[in-house]
């Protein structure tokens, strides 16, 4: 039974992002959703099983990076779980693919997801992902609906 509180983000106009906890009665573990329809940018011969693993790993790298250089973060950076997916055998130009990132964060203490306490980390983290690895990415455009 699922006892957690979810919140949405309206902040990007091509991405579907919500964030919260699985038991918001003991917040020990938060998690980050962003998912959108990913469309290759070129109609080459790519290997896209390489895109997508640099493309976790580039989303690794930086919120593993924002954890250790901002002390004001809440999360343990050993205990973060990112996980991005993307079906490579379905990657076509021309069409669309759906994409989901998560990426889930274990508190340092216990925090509610809706406290203004965790909120400017949350955005920090959202802000970071998206700007820097999906809207900077050579090979895919991304979109929040299929159409």
């Amino acid at each position: 039974m699922k006892k957690g509180k979810e919140l949405k983000v309206n902040d990007f106009k091509n991405y579907n992002i919500v964030y919260g906890s699985v038991n918001n009665k003991d917040p020990k573990a938060l998690y980050i959703n962003i998912s959108a329809w990913a469309e290759p940018k070129m109609d080459s011969e790519i290997n896209y099983n390489r895109v997508i693993r640099d493309t976790d790993k580039s989303i690794r790298q930086i919120i593993y990076n924002l954890i250790d250089r901002d002390n004001q973060i809440p999360f343990f950076k050993d205990k973060t779980i990112v996980d991005f997916d993307i079906k490579e055998s379905g990657v076509k130009y021309g069409k669309r693919s759906f994409t989901n990132c998560e990426v889930t964060l274990y508190t340092k203490q216990e925090i509610p997801v809706n406290s203004d306490t965790i909120r400017p980390s949350i955005k920090k983290l959202i802000d970071s992902s998206i700007n820097s690895v999906f809207e900077k990415n050579e090979y895919f455009n991304f979109h929040k609906s299929k159409k």
